[in-house]
Order: structure tokens, then sequence, then C-alpha cells
């Protein structure tokens, strides 16, 4: 008998210890309307006023929910937290112009459902992170990098966690501008971008919409305009990404040596061409120009990709539609497509079917956007 009461102790404390952090991590409130500074913050009736004091509050591990507002704040986030806001449409933080809007220097950081605008910074306008860092349904928008070494303009990555990443999902990155390298995004160490769009971010230097992302899936890169890399320079992998329109003065309007492709479409480059410096193609890609010397299984080159034009069409991010007659429809791997880990994808950027639900050819499109009938 004893025998059992003593493993039944041990095991009441091994499951103390495993759901102790959960256990205590605490939910911090924050409403820029109805708020005080003076509140306990533990429930929207005695909400904070600004993140910031929240963040003072807050240790690793706890959640700040924030409610629909314009909150004007640099902040600075030293430890593993979750703030997320009411959706990114309604909860606004706002760097007035003066410095980056956040800061992290944390192993695990979360940013959800929030707009994050108007930060000024050398690197890093709206975002500078050095740890590990998932942006999801977020708008990062009308931020600046300044200095001729700086750069991100809407994003830096800087990070020195061996282990850390930048994730970013069914977000917004649109109208930043770096005086450097990577007008969107620049990137230092591992960018994951997925279901996203970049769009209209202008860098002086390279990468006007990313600078070496490490792997881009359904995302649309759009808009965008640099010296080298419009949309994007450098890179590990992209796939079923659709990236037009882009601007480069010198070369490389959509794309300069971005690594690998996959299932995806260069078009209508602005400036440049599609292609500058090697491309390396998996297949299933189309360029509507002869720059990119696609020479991979089911590739199209100097092909008309027939596509819409950037707008809603269902999910969190805009997209570019492709028409039916469009040589992209189904026209992607016949045995699957897949993200840059080869797991299949099931969705388009949308969170659509893919391949589409009422197609009678169930293989997957070209690019981000699946269409649902063929």
């Amino acid at each position: 008998m004893n025998y059992i009461r003593i493993f039944i102790n041990l095991l009441a404390v091994a499951l103390f210890l495993a759901l102790a952090p959960a256990a205590l991590a605490s939910t911090w409130y924050v409403d820029g309307v109805n708020g005080n500074d003076q509140n306990n913050c533990k429930s929207w009736k005695d909400a904070c006023k600004t993140i910031g004091h929240a963040i003072s509050l807050a240790s690793s591990g706890d959640t700040i929910k924030v409610a629909a507002a314009t909150y004007t704040e640099n902040l600075n986030i030293g430890t593993s937290l979750s703030i997320i806001g009411a959706n990114a449409g309604t909860t606004i933080v706002d760097g007035g112009g003066v410095n980056t809007v956040f800061t992290i220097n944390s192993s695990n950081a979360t940013l959800s459902n929030l707009t994050i605008r108007n930060g000024y910074g050398y690197n890093g306008g709206g975002i500078y992170t050095s740890g590990t860092l998932t942006v999801t349904h977020c708008t990062v928008t009308a931020n600046r990098s300044h200095g001729p070494n700086g750069g991100g303009g809407g994003i830096f990555n800087n990070n020195d966690d061996a282990f850390g990443m930048l994730t970013i999902s069914d977000s917004t990155i649109t109208a930043n501008a770096s005086a450097a390298n990577g007008g969107g995004i620049y990137n230092g160490a591992t960018l994951i971008i997925d279901r996203s769009v970049v769009s209209q971010n202008k860098a002086k230097g390279d990468g006007g919409g990313i600078l070496d992302a490490t792997f881009v899936t359904n995302s649309t890169i759009t808009g965008n305009s640099a010296m080298l890399g419009g949309g994007l320079a450098g890179g590990q992998l992209v796939s079923n990404s659709t990236v037009s329109g882009n601007r480069a003065s010198i070369s490389g309007g959509n794309v300069w040596y971005p690594g690998t492709i996959q299932n995806s479409i260069l078009a209508n480059a602005a400036k440049g061409g599609n292609c500058g410096g090697t491309v390396t193609s998996n297949g299933y890609n189309l360029s509507d120009d002869n720059t990119c010397n696609l020479n991979g299984p089911g590739d199209l080159n100097d092909t008309k990709a027939k596509l819409g034009k950037l707008g809603n069409y269902g999910g969190p991010t805009q997209t570019i539609p492709v028409m039916l007659n469009s040589p992209t429809v189904d026209a992607g791997n016949p045995s699957g497509c897949t993200d840059g880990n080869g797991n299949p994808l099931t969705t388009d950027q949308r969170g659509y079917p893919r391949p589409g639900a009422h197609k009678t050819d169930k293989r997957c499109d070209m690019g981000a956007f699946e269409r649902q009938t063929d």
C-alpha cells in the first residue's frame, strides 16, 4: 500500500510540474477607450489603457488581449508573450513616426490581429525582432527604415537565436519603405511566409518586397520596387506563389537570385524582366517572358499567364485570380503541390481547397490562387 501511495504522490507531482506553466500563465486586458493604467488589468472591466503598461505587468508565457482602438506606442518585448488584437481592421498600433513600433528580443512572441503602422527605425520601422516571432492575421503598413545601411521598412528579422525564426501567415505587408534593402521585409535569419500578400513596398537598394526569404508558400508578391529584385531578392524556396507586377531599375523586376521555385507564376514585370540571376526550377512554373530560362518538368517560358487584378476574392488577404483559360490552371505538379518541407498543400492563399473543390481534373494550379472549377 505504501508503494501505491508513493506512486500516486509522484504522479501528482509530475502532473503539477507538467501543467504548472499553463496554469500559472496570466491574461492581461487592454482597452484604449475605456481602460486605465491604474487598474489591475485582469479583466475587460479593469483593463489597462496602454499596451506598454500591460507588457510591464506580464511574465513569460502570458497573453495580452487588446480591444479595438488606436494605440500610439513604441513597444519593447523582452519575454515570451502573445499580443492579440480584436482584428487588424480595428486594433491599430501606431508608432507615431518617431521609432520602431515593436522591438522584440524574446524567445517566443506572437503578434495577432493587429495593424502595425507609422513606425520609423534604422532597422525595422514596423517590427524589429531578434528572437522567435510569429505574425498572424496582421497588417504591417506605412512604416519606414532610414539610414544608408538600414533595412526592413516593414520588418527587420535580425535573429540572434540559432533556433529562432520569423513566421508570417495570413498577413498583409504593404506600403512600407526602406532607405536601403528590404522595403517590406529584411531577413537576416529564418523567414517563413505563408498565405500572405506583400505589396507596394519600396527599397532604394535590393528586395523591394522581401530580402532573403527562406520559404515563401501560397503567397502573392506584387507592386513592389527596388534596384535588384523588385519583388524578391535572394531566398531559398518559393512554392505555389504569384509574383507579378514588380519593378527593378537594374535587374530582376519580379525576382533576383530567388533560389528554387516550384508551381509558381512570374508575370507582368513592370521593369527589369521577371528574373535576374540564376533561378533553379523544381518544375511546373510559368514565366511570361524569356528571362528566367526555366527548364524543369512542366515549366512554361514566354507564355501569357492571363491573370486578373489584385483584390478581395475571399480569405483574409488580397490575391490575384487566374482566368479560366489561363495555362496555369491544372498545371501544377501532377503528384501534388507541396510546401518547403514537402508537405501537401491542401488549400490556396485564401484557404480554399487545393485542388479546386469542383474540378474535373484533380490537379493543383500554379500560383497562390486555386480556381475551384476548371
